[in-house]
């Protein structure tokens, strides 16, 4: 019987020490002292997206790794646009290879992305013809320095305006 109940507390203790890492290492959401959640994100993400003039705006924060390149899926129904431009948080222009076609703008950085930037993703001189309400969504991908495979990033959801 005493054999068994040491088998047993090792056994616990062993995989205690084998989990505390994975789980010190896992994304971490506190409550704040008012009330609202803090989230700790360790992958480049969209902050925001929307609308501006003929041009459609995808804001990505850059976390945890460099960013080496973004690849945006254009949603179905867009009809097409003029061309497409990559700034930083400042305005100031990214230097990167930008290549399209009807279903996917692929844009590769001269120098990975640092953490802690932001980018702007610019799709200019937009033309659909979707109706009042209708909502396109893009989905982004990219390759983070020292990994090979791509990594999802998001879905950015942008409402089409009234004509009026």
């Amino acid at each position: 019987m005493r054999r068994f109940i040491y088998s047993s507390l090792s056994a616990l203790l062993l995989s205690a020490s084998i989990l505390s890492p994975a789980l010190a290492s896992a994304p971490k959401i506190e409550l704040s002292a008012s009330g609202s959640m803090v989230f700790d994100f360790t992958a480049p993400f969209i902050s925001s997206s929307g609308l501006l003039n003929d041009s459609h705006i995808i804001q990505v924060m850059v976390l945890g790794m460099s960013l080496e390149d973004l690849t945006i899926s254009i949603p179905p129904q867009m009809g097409k646009f003029s061309r497409v431009q990559v700034t930083d948080g400042t305005g100031k222009a990214v230097a990167a290879k930008i290549t399209t076609n009807k279903k996917q703008v692929a844009i590769a950085f001269d120098q990975p992305v640092n953490p802690g930037q932001l980018l702007q993703i610019n799709i200019v001189g937009i033309q659909t013809d979707q109706e009042e309400g209708s909502i396109l969504l893009y989905g982004l991908t990219g390759h983070r320095a020292g990994i090979r495979d791509e990594i999802p990033i998001g879905t950015a959801r942008i409402q089409v305006p009234g004509r009026g």
